[in-house]
């Protein structure tokens, strides 16, 4: 076997490690319709409520580029951090079965970085020191703040110093869609609600999947476990039932029709359905809040994007 079949199969081994790694830990065909949702609906109504039409230029695609690769960098550092505690909690995942390699995460999440330093650096100078600081914040929750030991012990301060990152994150969004454009326009208070309604369910999803039915609970510390499941549960439908209530408010700033209204009343009775099901009867069974926290907020999200865009120009300018 000669040099360049060798490398072409270790080529194909490497790229088969990934997909499946894509698969288990970052589904791209489950993320790509959220991040649409979430990052076109932020773009857009970010620059309605400055109150002139709505254009796409290379600040929306930098944005959208930013958003994929930022979301990916912050699931391998997950998986890099967890990388040896995971062997134990969930010997089936890939990584513990050794069906992908810690190196394989280390490339994805070096290709991530690279990505959005080198695409905000030639795109994005307007919108740069936003950026810095977002991203000098990401490797901080990498590094735990260098006190990995404490943090490992305290899921509340973990919590708290790691949940201002998707604030970070959705606030330079933000910024991309201001900067669109010709001119840059002013964060405002409105901005600043649509911050919180883009975020908050965040939150909601990650308390939302460290929440447990008793029999299915383990030595992995939950909020369900260190909190109770009843308190846990209402952090993440307050925050969701928050999320949406702020989402009716932007709406009716924008005067958008009546449909919208009906649309975010029935997905926020879902919500409440869902978690008050759980909340009776608190069984694996009716554990699906991560599932429905994710859906929610897609469909909320949705649903502002097409009723934003059917009342608003928008003006292709790439």
């Amino acid at each position: 076997m000669n040099e360049s079949t060798v490398s072409s199969k270790n080529k194909h081994v490497f790229l088969k490690r990934i997909w499946i790694y894509s698969k288990e830990m970052f589904p791209v065909l489950i993320y790509l319709p959220y991040l649409i949702a979430l990052y076109i609906c932020l773009n857009f109504s970010s620059q309605a409520i400055s109150g002139h039409d709505i254009v796409v230029d290379s600040y929306g695609i930098l944005g959208f580029v930013s958003a994929f690769f930022v979301m990916l960098m912050m699931r391998t550092f997950d998986d890099l951090k967890d990388f040896d505690l995971d062997k134990d909690l969930f010997p089936w995942r890939a990584t513990a079965k050794g069906d992908v390699k810690r190196n394989d995460i280390r490339i994805i999440s070096f290709i991530s970085f690279s990505i959005l330093i080198i695409a905000n650096v030639l795109f994005g100078m307007d919108t740069i020191v936003i950026f810095i600081i977002m991203m000098v914040y990401a490797l901080l929750t990498f590094y735990w703040f260098f006190n990995e030991e404490i943090h490992r012990k305290n899921l509340f301060l973990t919590m708290a110093d790691h949940q201002p990152l998707p604030y970070m994150i959705n606030f330079f969004l933000i910024h991309t869609a201001l900067a669109s454009g010709d001119l840059y326009d002013p964060f405002t208070l409105n901005q600043g609600i649509l911050l919180l309604i883009f975020s908050l369910p965040v939150t909601a999803w990650e308390v939302s999947r460290k929440i447990r039915s008793a029999d299915k609970e383990t030595h992995y510390e939950t909020f369900s476990l260190v909190i109770g499941l009843k308190p846990a549960t209402w952090v993440a439908l307050i925050c969701l039932l928050l999320a949406g209530g702020l989402t009716v408010y932007i709406g009716n700033v924008l005067d958008l029709a009546m449909s919208f209204y009906l649309i975010c009343s029935l997905l926020m009775l879902g919500v409440i359905f869902i978690y008050g099901r759980f909340l009776m009867n608190p069984t694996d069974k009716n554990n699906i809040l991560t599932t429905v926290a994710m859906v929610f907020t897609s469909l909320l999200f949705f649903n502002m994007l097409g009723h934003v865009i059917v009342g608003h120009a928008v003006i292709m300018n790439i």
